[in-house]
């Protein structure tokens, strides 16, 4: 942002420097705007359309150019850039105004705003009128869901239980008949709707008269992606007799989908505030854009206002593209929060949320996250995702083991604006050194012995010792070495040596008759305690108890797992389980498994595992393994499925656009990837790749589907195979609003000029409009919107495509896309005159003034090279105060020549206009012939007269100090003051204006100019 300092002067140094500026030379010359025009000059109300004014000034812009400031009467309505600049030796710019559609959408009445182009102390309006948009349309006033409900009465719009706009008070009608009755439109609430408890079903809703909530920015124009200050005001302080007053911001950017930020998740009003300040962040936006910042607040005893199109309770933002101005718009940095755990273990990760202005439809921008710790949180960047709805995104920051606890400061900044945060982050503890115990086998018939195994987290520099213990009265034992022991217990120290992880342990068991949970139990010093369990069961007969499979589902082809279970222990020289397969519903054939014959439990054990191989097959196959032992018999099913497990679509697919289909499989392809043949059950409409391959390692591929445009809805079906699978889906064609041309009228212009565009879709645009994104292959030669709007239920909407001028005949691609669909038509833009040579860009001198006498170098520059034999530009001058040759070449190849301007002495300041020609085309440049010396400044004491013009917005005055200006807004008074007086100028009511004249503001708002008065003077304030 360019901040501009001024230095208030007063006392000798102002006017030492006041002397000193009236010895430079004159300013009669600069020019002056001669008018200003809009096209169209009326726009439909609603439509948000925008206008292109032209500026003219009086005479060719001098070196450097002459800024223009532009302004509107009413920029909720209608605004602009706020200046614009008419390059050097041109006499015209244009800019866009464009209007807000949702200002005053249901008023019912028309605007006009006043356009104004102010230079060089002259000011040039022209009118932009806006027509009444149409009244909301009727709409039923009763509801079906459920049992039938009938309303009537007045009823506030977009409040339950009715539809319609918010802000709009609807009579409704009870039904007459059949039916419900309709609700029409009865009035625009210029300061909100209040909903008031019904009578049974009538309501009485009225158009409050008070306004609520006032919100204010304090500026109603910025340049975007600035922050502004902005306040909410409640209508009674805030307490505990009302509740605690909540206020909510919420903004509607009516051209870019919310590109503000108002205050996440409200603003709280301590008790006893009546306002509270908040910052609106706003995105760089590529073109002007209205914003609404809407208040409001939430109590439970008092029914809400809903504010809309009134003054009160919302205020609206215009937001200015920056200078160049951005393709898209780029949000800004609107807030960061530490929403995940907080305090955080050193190490592990928090999440930050950081929240945008505006949408991130491309992605971007990068956002960095430091902290005054980066030990311990380093610096981190991240980048927003895009999005067409989310207004930020969540950053996991990651932290670094500490020592110590520490509040760490983490700062997020998008390198404009910064959020800080602080994140308290704890010592990270060592980790145990004693990790577990495990006991194998975990189940043993008495009498059999175990083994236990102790494990530490990593290898240590001396031997650790870990006591196991168990109570004293169960039927087991542990090594004797006589440690000290709780009392119930017996106990033994395990020692772990040093640079080892585990020891193992001896546990013996006794007969039981019946089955004992044995739990054993470990502790180490500055570790947790831990405990294992170890099944001593009683002997007798086994048989099988259970059959299991790991996987349970699979896919044939693969392996799997299967366990055998037995009742009890396997006796002395083990259990031999026979195995048996077969279909899980009785089927004949081959079943497509592999399995042992049997399968040995060892003796003393209770399971035994097996390998199962399976084969390929086409569709969903249910088997059943089966293990018998000692008369007894256990079964388990197992699932085969096929590889192929479905083609899909991911939803309805506008017919002549492409469509995405995706093959799955039931998991993950082998090596070398599987392909499936695709197909189409009706190639005239929906056409697929022969075969895709999904990758080795993936379970899905996506292909894409071309489709023919339908006129109703139809379906397809469509078929993948592979290894004997067939799957199908139903790929639904809708009908598609997608782009069918662009059409140029003409299509072969002369430039500079304009050719009219029409887009045409497929069918009607939808409801809420078809929004056609917009492009030029070239935007330097030809120029277009961003987008065009195809209003509702309409196939075709226009736009203006702009034209420069060539020196070649040139053509330019226009494309318009929607649907992801893109067509396109050529332009072809000729030479003016049909030449084909360059032509002349700019005169210039250097320096542009000097002293009679001296002489000065003057320049002329081309479009481009000079042809074979060179081109001559011929010159000529107005003033006997400097003399030019005849004219000047510039050799082929070249694109600029010099020459020399001779001047004569001169007895005061004389402008000399230097002319160059070539062909059809002149550029002028003015050269300042100064006198020897200047005259002195007239001396103090003199009268002479002060005229004020005063401009802009009506009511106003503008007085002086001393007294002797008071000149209303609309007229213009005359004063006469002492020469050398120190004049300041202001407006009533602590107003702005853009001063400009003899006291002047470079185009800036201020509230009072200061100047000294030397003679007779001019100055026009035009009040803000």
């Amino acid at each position: 942002m360019r901040v501009k300092h001024t230095i208030p002067l007063s006392g000798p140094v102002a006017i030492g420097l006041i002397a000193a500026a009236l010895l430079l030379p004159s300013v009669a010359s600069a020019q002056t705007p001669s008018s200003i025009t809009c096209s169209p000059s009326v726009i439909s109300g609603g439509s948000g359309n925008a206008a292109t004014c032209t500026v003219t000034l009086s005479g060719a812009a001098p070196a450097g150019g002459t800024a223009v400031t532009l302004g509107s009467s009413l920029t909720e309505l209608a605004a602009s850039v706020p200046r614009v600049t008419v390059p050097a030796g041109q006499t015209t710019a244009t800019v866009a105004v464009g209007t807000n559609p949702q200002y005053r959408l249901y008023s019912g009445l028309g605007f006009t705003v006043t356009i104004s182009a102010a230079a060089n102390g002259t000011t040039r309006t022209t009118t932009i009128s806006v027509t009444a948009p149409p009244r909301p349309a009727d709409f039923s006033s009763g509801s079906q869901a459920g049992s039938n409900t009938q309303w009537d009465g007045l009823m506030c719009g977009g409040i339950a239980p009715i539809g319609g706009f918010h802000g709009v008070l609807y009579s409704c009608s009870r039904a007459s008949g059949t039916g419900f009755g309709t609700c029409t439109f009865q009035q625009e609430c210029s300061l909100g709707c209040r909903r008031v408890p019904p009578n049974g079903t009538t309501f009485s809703d009225f158009c409050a008269t008070a306004g609520p909530n006032a919100v204010s920015v304090s500026r109603t124009s910025i340049v975007s992606g600035d922050r502004v200050p902005a306040s909410i005001v409640l209508e009674a302080p805030a307490g505990n007799a009302v509740d605690q007053e909540v206020g909510q911001l919420a903004t509607r950017d009516v051209n870019f989908s919310s590109s503000s930020f108002p205050h996440a998740g409200g603003i709280v009003f301590p008790d006893g505030a009546t306002s509270v300040t908040f910052d609106v962040a706003t995105s760089y936006v590529p073109t002007v854009q209205f914003v609404d910042v809407v208040g409001f607040w939430f109590n439970a005893s008092i029914p809400p206002f809903l504010i809309t199109n009134g003054r009160a309770g919302h205020a609206w933002l215009v937001m200015v593209p920056p200078d160049p101005p951005p393709a898209a718009p780029i949000p800004t940095l609107g807030d960061f929060q530490i929403t995940g755990s907080n305090p955080i273990v050193g190490g592990d990760s928090t999440i930050g949320q950081i929240d945008l202005s505006g949408l991130s439809r491309t992605g971007g921008p990068t956002f960095t996250v430091s902290s005054n710790h980066p030990d311990i949180v380093p610096t981190q960047t991240f980048t927003a995702p895009a999005s067409a709805s989310l207004f930020g995104f969540q950053a996991f920051i990651q932290t670094r083991a500490t020592a110590a606890d520490t509040d760490v400061t983490v700062t997020a900044t998008d390198g404009r604006y910064s959020f800080s945060r602080v994140l308290t982050v704890r010592a990270s503890p060592p980790p145990p050194v004693f990790a577990g115990m495990s006991v194998n086998p975990s189940s043993v018939v008495g009498g059999n012995a175990a083994t236990g195994t102790v494990t530490l987290s990593a290898p240590q520099s001396s031997a650790t010792v870990v006591k196991v213990s168990i109570i004293d009265t169960a039927p087991a034992s542990l090594p004797a070495n006589n440690p000290p022991c709780p009392p119930s217990s017996r106990c033994y120290n395990v020692t772990v040596p040093a640079g080892a992880t585990s020891a193992n342990f001896a546990i013996g068991t006794q007969p039981v008759t019946s089955q004992f949970n044995l739990n054993i139990f470990a502790e180490s010093a500055g570790s947790p305690s831990q405990q294992a369990l170890l099944l001593i069961t009683a002997g007798g007969t086994a048989g099988v108890s259970a059959v299991s499979t790991n996987p349970v589902d699979l896919v044939g082809g693969r392996s799997a797992t299967g366990t055998v279970s037995l009742s009890a222990a396997a006796p002395s020289g083990g259990a031999t389980v026979t195995l048996t397969k077969a279909f899980s519903n009785g089927a004949t054939g081959s079943v497509p498994i592999t399995i042992p014959a049997s399968v040995s439990v060892p003796a003393g054990q209770t399971t035994a595992s097996f390998a199962i191989a399976t084969s390929s097959v086409t569709a969903t196959t249910n088997v059943r393994i089966s293990a018998s032992f000692n008369g007894t018999t256990s079964a388990a099913d197992m699932t085969l499925f096929p590889l192929l497990a479905q083609v899909s679509f991911a939803g309805n697919v506008p017919g002549g656009t492409p469509g995405t289909g995706t093959v799955t499989l039931n998991g993950a392809a082998p090596g070398g990837g599987t392909v499936v043949a695709l197909s189409s059950g009706n190639t005239a409409l929906v056409t697929v790749p022969a075969s895709v391959t999904v990758p080795a390692g993936q379970t899905s591929v996506a292909f894409t589907a071309n489709t023919q445009p339908v006129t109703q809805t139809t379906g397809v079906s469509v078929s993948a195979s592979s290894g004997g699978t067939t799957v199908s889906t139903t790929v639904f064609l809708v009908v598609s609003r997608a782009v069918s041309s662009v059409t140029l009228s003409p299509s072969t212009v002369i430039g500079p000029a304009s050719s009219t565009a029409t887009v045409t879709l497929r069918a009607a645009a939808p409801t809420g409009n078809a929004v056609v994104t917009l492009a030029s292959s070239n935007a330097v030669l030809a120029t277009v919107p961003n987008s065009v709007v195809v209003p509702a239920g309409r196939t075709s909407a226009t736009f203006t495509v702009n034209a420069a001028q060539v020196t070649a005949t040139s053509t330019v691609t226009i494309s318009a896309t929607y649907e992801n669909v893109t067509k396109s038509a050529t332009l072809t833009i000729n030479p003016s005159g049909g030449a084909t040579g360059p032509t002349l860009s700019s005169v210039s001198v250097n320096p542009a003034s000097i002293v009679g006498g001296n002489s000065s170098t003057g320049t002329v520059a081309l479009s481009a090279a000079a042809p074979a034999g060179g081109a001559v530009v011929t010159l000529s001058d107005n003033s006997s105060a400097a003399s030019v040759p005849a004219s000047v070449t510039v050799p082929a190849g070249a694109t600029s020549a010099t020459f020399t301007v001779a001047t004569t002495s001169v007895t005061a300041s004389t402008p000399a206009t230097i002319s160059a020609t070539l062909a059809t085309v002149t550029r002028t440049a003015v050269l300042t012939v100064n006198p020897a010396s200047a005259p002195p400044p007239p001396p103090p004491g003199q009268t002479a007269t002060l005229t004020v013009t005063a401009t802009g917005r009506s009511g106003e005055r503008v007085i002086s100090s001393p007294a002797g200006i008071n000149v209303a807004v609309g007229s213009t008074g005359s004063a006469s003051f002492t020469t050398a007086t120190s004049i300041t100028l202001s407006v009533s009511n602590g107003r702005s204006a853009i001063w400009s004249g003899a006291c002047s503001s470079g185009g800036s708002k201020r509230q009072t100019c200061t100047f000294t008065f030397n003679g007779a003077a001019t100055v026009t304030a035009n009040v803000q």
